[in-house]
């Protein structure tokens, strides 16, 4: 052909546009030299022609150096040049633009673009052509708008050996048709067959038939046009049995088959994804299967991917497996479903109850979008080993008329078909539904379990909602129902029904909704119970799934025999949510009680509910375990047998209402009521039960709880002990081992427990005892014995007077207790606990030990209280003194020498002498002013022995010091009058002498002054204010002070005399703290202090330094006024007051210079030195008396120094400019006493 043909070239390669040639393609390029033009489908929209160049299409040849055997008569070789050349093969007459090769064979077909003469729109392969015969690594295409049809033989024939890769490839975009099989294999072909179909490949018989075992062979099919059969299968590969055979379906389009199944499968590796449709529309055909009897023994893997939208659909099964009954093959079969597999007229969804074998690993995975449902059986039929998962939907129903035949369930088992104990798991997952005209669930054999796990929907519209002839585990986090059906004529409407022995988890709800009718076979009408078992275990919640829910249109839960008879087994159900019969019983269990192993446990956390009864436990020998918080509405009623209540269980606490015992109660015909091991009961109310409250091992506690009839029954060993406590009353008491008898609780521990009748003591007595005279008490109507080898062991604290009784009887106590411990040791310093007997009564008391007060003391003062603290308790108050009682009651820890100083209040002895030390300060000061005043108009160096004392308002004389302030000089014989201020401070501390305790005194105070000279002589008034601070261990003082003074002095040249008086007013505060009793006395009150001072000293200049030696005297006395402390009721002291009188003598040296600093400034540094004595009183002394109880004492202050030495040193700046510093330094030390007191005096001159 030529380009005038109106063939279109390839268009985009090299050489002029032209393709460059692959040798995997559908064709090859004969070098650079292509004669006639050539169209490619993919590029005939542009329309473009070349200039004609030579170019063969690979047909029907091979690239052999020689023609192969079997190639059409057409075919005659053809040299190709380039990289790919070879001999080649043309079919001539045939198809005239077909080319054959021996490598591949492509089908290509241009039809639109084509001029006229050139090709028809489609064509029938002639029958002198044959069937398309394909092997090796042959290609075929058949272009889109192409038809091949095959005629009454198969269209391609897969004739001989395929490669392993690539193999045989057909590539469809048009038609293959035939009114045989469209394409067929011969039965020993292997290696890779790939199909793609774009178009529509539609046959008489078989579309794809595989007519052999395929061993080592793979089947490529990826479609997404049509495949479709008429009286056969789209894919017929039931022979393909090899265990080496591969086949893999890739479908997004539809294939079909109105004649018989859609797919029919055989063994090896199946792979199945399909977005499209797989169907049958013919009666009694599946869509797929895989059902030859050998096939199941060859399969290895079975994997169908069911996409969104992708739709599985047979008239019978959607999808059946099935194997030989005597199989024990392993294959692993997984179908995930994200679209619907169905049943569209009276088969299964998905049929695997035709499995033998026990070995299969089977898997249903069933997506969020899925729908797995039958419109006329079984949505699901199981088989052994199956697991199903579902996110979807798998559903059943009913045909119009049928809802009478008691089938049709969502997901079926069924043991008895096949004569097997079949086991399936179902896990249907939260946004799952699993509904079934029938049941949810159904397991038919007698011997069959289900394992369910629902957190979804799973519902029987007229049955069950999981339903089982035989056993299983059933566990629920979603909704479980079953009901009936009004089209029905019965229906057993259970939300679960296990016919024998099973368990339940509940987490969720499950729900028998109603029921119709007698089934047949059955006398009796239908109910509806939210559970009907066999036996078993029932778990209905937990402590974070309090909600759950158990509910019966009639019964909440009914164990029986699936027909009223004796239940098969025993029962346990524990509750913590809600159990509830609607219209019958919320727990019953029919137990004639023939069969001593038949029993019902029922443990409750929950609610149950029935309108008959809440539980009717029936003969045997039955167990309710009550816990807090669980209720019953309706009666429990434990019928015969030997039944208990127990309350709780290991580790719980439980509260229980005692009225709720008795024959005519809420719990009935219980003749025990006990607990578990290390539980703690409390009971309440009031009660009629007159059976056995055994407790071993474990605690009662009687809330105010009155069981007058009852008898209690303690007992215990070293491990776990029994044990009483609480408020209430029993009609006896018999305690054995190891028992804790403990009235009163945790929150009121001082109780009394009653005895109508007897009781024997045995174990520990835990007594509490508090100082306000509180305690337990136990009380007999009858005798009160004492075992062998009983204890009592006390808790708390005895109070000093108080008499504790802690066992009473109306008649007689028998026995002793063979010792008393602290369960907390207190080990008390002068006191210890007793036991007392007498004939009614057992008592606890303090009592003195040997120890002495005073052998704590350690000091004069603490010798004195611990005398004052003996003469009480040797008084009437001995047991009614707080102080007595708070002092003998101490422990090992306490200080019992810190008590006794805290006690006797030394500070009140103390402060006399810290203000006569204050008195002396002031003296000092006074006579400073004096000094000063003396030496305002001397001479020469020893006008520097005036410097240091205090600010002046007027300037004496001039004198060479003086000038150095630029003084103005008054006349001369005209009086110098002076006005004066001094500021103070002082720090005086004072260590312990070994008796009174350490203090310090912080004071700050002012002087004013005013005096005048007249010649020799200087006489003036002064007045001040002070403010001082004392502290000592644990107390302290205040004290304001306002005193006056008169002062004078005389100088007769190098001798100097001055003198002075003073008087002041304080006013005190004292706060101290008492660690024995907590308490912080406070006192307020007066005192006075007069002070006597003279000094005489006598002046010695020698150079440019003055001396002074000098001599004082005074005399000080201070009374303090009478006091009442308040605030300390117990360790308040009270005083008629003090006083304290001392005089002293000073003898020391002062001594000064000035000296020019330059710049006009006149430096005077000055320091005196002295020693001081003190005679008279120098240990201040009160007496005091306890205001609780009027004992009176005596107690010694501090000390002031008898000897010390008082120094001071200072220095004087005077400015030119008429301005003068003062700072100073007075201190005083001896003794044990010392102090530190600054002056600072500034004056300006104008």
């Amino acid at each position: 052909m030529t380009a005038a043909s109106g063939l279109t070239p390839l268009v985009g390669g090299p050489d002029g546009g032209w393709p460059t040639p692959s040798p995997n393609s559908g064709f090859n390029l004969i070098g650079s030299r292509c004669e006639p033009g050539v169209v490619s489908s993919q590029r005939r929209a542009k329309r473009a022609v070349r200039p004609a160049k030579s170019c063969l299409w690979r047909g029907c040849g091979g690239p052999r150096a020689r023609p192969r055997a079997g190639a059409p008569s057409g075919c005659h070789p053809t040299v190709i040049e380039g990289p790919y050349a070879a001999p080649r093969y043309l079919l001539g007459n045939a198809m005239p633009a077909l080319y054959a090769s021996s490598s591949r064979l492509v089908l290509a077909l241009f039809l639109a673009g084509m001029a006229a003469p050139a090709l028809a729109a489609s064509f029938t392969v002639p029958p002198a052509a044959g069937q398309q015969s394909v092997s090796g690594s042959d290609t075929g295409t058949i272009d889109t708008g192409a038809t091949l049809a095959g005629g009454g033989s198969s269209a391609i024939q897969w004739s001989a050996a395929a490669t392993a890769t690539p193999g045989v490839v057909i590539t469809n975009n048009g038609t293959i048709t035939s009114n045989n099989r469209t394409i067929d294999t011969a039965s020993g072909v292997t290696g890779a067959f790939t199909l793609t179909n774009n178009g529509a490949i539609t046959s008489k018989d078989d579309a794809l038939r595989i007519n052999g075992a395929l061993a080592d062979g793979t089947v490529t099919i990826t479609n997404s046009g049509t495949i479709s059969s008429q009286t056969g299968q789209a894919f017929d590969f039931d022979k393909a049995t090899a265990t080496t055979a591969k086949v893999s379906v890739d479908n997004s389009g539809t294939i079909t088959s109105a004649g018989s199944d859609a797919i029919r499968l055989g063994g090896g590796i199946i792979d199945i994804t399909n977005s499209g449709t797989i169907e049958t529309t013919l009666n009694g055909k599946r869509a797929i299967k895989v059902e030859t009897a050998a096939n199941f023994d060859t399969l290895q893997s079975f994997t169908l991917t069911n996409k969104l939208g992708g739709v599985v659909a047979g008239t019978d099964d959607g999808i059946k497996i099935s194997s030989t009954a005597g199989s024990t093959a392993a294959p692993i079969l997984k179908i995930d479903n994200a679209g619907t597999i169905k049943s569209t007229v009276d088969g299964q969804g998905i049929d695997l109850g035709g499995i033998y074998s026990a070995n299969a690993t089977i898997t249903i995975t069933n997506r969020s979008t899925g729908l797995i449902t039958a419109a006329g059986n079984d949505a699901i039929q199981g088989t052994n080993g199956l697991t199903i998962n579902n996110y979807g939907t798998i559903s059943s129903y009913y045909a119009a008329g049928t809802a009478d035949t008691q089938n049709n369930s969502a997901i079926k088992v069924d043991g008895d078909d096949i004569g097997k104990a079949i086991t399936i798991t179902v896990n249907n997952y939260e946004g799952g539904l699993i509904s079934g005209a029938y049941h949810g669930i159904k397991g038919s054999g007698a011997s069959d379990t289900l394992i369910v796990t629902n957190s979804g929907t799973i519902e029987g519209r007229n049955g069950s909602g999981v339903n089982s002839n035989g056993t299983g585990t059933l566990t629920n986090y979603g909704t479980i129902t079953g009901t009936y059906d009004p089209a029905a004529s019965f229906g057993d409407g259970d939300g679960v029904d296990f016919d024998q022995a099973a368990t339940v988890y509940n987490y969720g709800t499950i729900k028998g909704l109603g029921s119709k009718g007698t089934k047949p076979g059955e006398e009796k009408p239908s109910t509806s119970e939210g559970i009907a078992i066999g036996g078993g275990t029932i778990v209905n919640g937990d402590a974070t799934h309090t909600s759950a829910l158990i509910s019966g249109a009639n019964n909440g839960i009914l164990v029986d025999d699936s027909n009223g008879g004796d239940a098969f087994a025993a029962m346990s159900v524990t509750n913590y949510g809600t159990i509830q019969g609607l219209d019958g019983y919320g727990i019953r269990y029919v137990n004639s009680g023939v069969d001593g192993s038949k029993s019902l446990t029922v443990v409750n956390y929950g609610t149950i509910s029935g309108t008959t009864y809440a539980v009717e436990m029936g003969g045997g020998n039955d167990l309710f375990v009550y816990h807090t918080g669980s209720k019953v509405t309706g009666i429990v009623d434990a019928e015969g047998g030997t039944d208990t209540l127990q309350l709780g269980a290991l580790g719980d606490n439980v509260t229980f209402d005692a009225s709720l015992i008795g024959d005519a109660a809420t719990y009935r015909h219980f003749e025990r009521v006990t607990a578990e091991a290390q539980t703690l009961t409390t009971l309440t109310g009031t009660s009629t039960f007159a059976g056995d409250l055994v407790f071993d091992q474990s605690a009662l506690a009687l809330d105010n709880a009155s069981l007058g009839e009852a008898n209690l029954i303690l007992s215990g060993n070293d491990t776990n002990a029994g044990v009483l406590t609480g408020n209430g009353t029993l009609g006896s008491l018999a305690a054995s081992g190891t028992v804790f008898l403990s009235p009163g609780t945790s929150s009121a521990p001082y109780g009394t427990l009653a005895v109508t009748g007897n009781a024997t003591l045995a174990g520990t007595y835990l007594v509490d005892v508090a100082p306000n005279g509180k305690t337990d008490l136990i009380t007999m109507g009858g005798t009160a014995t004492i075992a062998e080898g009983a204890q009592v062991e006390m808790y708390g604290a005895l109070a000093w007077s108080r008499i504790y009784t802690i066992v009473s009887s109306d008649t007689q106590v028998s026995g002793t207790f063979a010792g008393l411990t602290v369960a907390n040791p207190i080990n008390y310093l002068f006191v210890t606990p007793e036991l007392s007997y007498d004939d009614t009564r057992v008592t606890l008391a303090l009592e003195r030990t040997g120890v002495a007060f005073a052998s704590y003391a350690l000091t004069r003062n603490q010798l004195s209280v611990a005398g004052a603290l003996e003469r009480i308790g040797g008084s009437d108050k001995a047991r009614s003194s707080i102080l007595y009682g708070d002092f003998a009651t101490q422990v090992a820890g306490d200080n019992p020498t810190l008590a006794l100083a805290q006690l006797s209040g030394d500070i009140h002895a103390t402060l006399p002498g810290q203000i006569a030390t204050e008195n002396m300060l002031v003296n000092d000061l006074i006579l400073g002013r004096l000094r000063q005043a003396d030496y305002a108009a001397a001479k020469g160096s020893a006008a520097a022995l005036g410097a240091g004392g205090p600010a002046r308002a007027y300037a004496e004389p001039s004198s060479p010091a003086a000038n150095a302030f630029k003084a103005i000089k008054a006349p001369a014989d005209a009086p110098v009058w002076t006005g004066w201020a001094q500021g103070y401070g002082q720090w005086l501390s004072t260590d312990s002498n070994g008796n009174a305790a350490a203090a310090d005194t912080n004071l700050g105070g002012v002087l004013l002054g005013g005096d005048v000279s007249l010649a020799n002589t200087v006489f003036g008034l002064a007045a001040g204010y002070s403010s001082a601070s004392t502290s000592t261990d644990l107390a302290s003082a205040d004290t304001e002070t306002w005193r006056i003074a008169a002062y004078g002095g005389a100088r007769f040249d190098a001798i100097k005399l001055r003198a002075g008086a003073s008087y002041g007013w304080s006013s005190i505060d004292t706060s101290r703290f008492v660690a024995l009793t907590g308490e912080a006395p406070k006192a307020s009150y007066d005192g006075t202090a007069g002070n006597l001072f003279a000094e005489a000293g006598y002046t010695v200049a020698l150079g440019g330094v003055a001396f002074e030696p000098f001599a004082g005297i005074g005399w000080t006395s201070v009374n303090l006024g009478s006091f009442a402390e308040t605030n300390a009721p117990v360790a308040g002291l009270a005083s008629q007051g003090t006083s304290f009188d001392t005089a002293y003598t000073t003898l020391g040296l002062r001594l000064a210079t000035t000296f020019a600093a330059g710049n006009g400034i006149a430096v005077t540094p000055h320091a005196s030195a002295g020693w001081r004595h003190a005679f008279g009183d120098v240990v201040p002394e009160a007496a005091v008396v306890f205001v609780n109880t009027g004992t009176v004492f005596g107690v010694e202050g501090l000390p002031i120094a008898e000897d010390s030495l008082v120094a001071s040193l200072g220095i004087d700046l005077a400015f030119a400019t008429g301005v003068t510093l003062t700072l100073a330094y007075d201190g005083m030390a001896g003794d044990g006493a010392s102090y530190n007191a600054g002056k600072a005096a500034l004056a300006v001159k104008f």
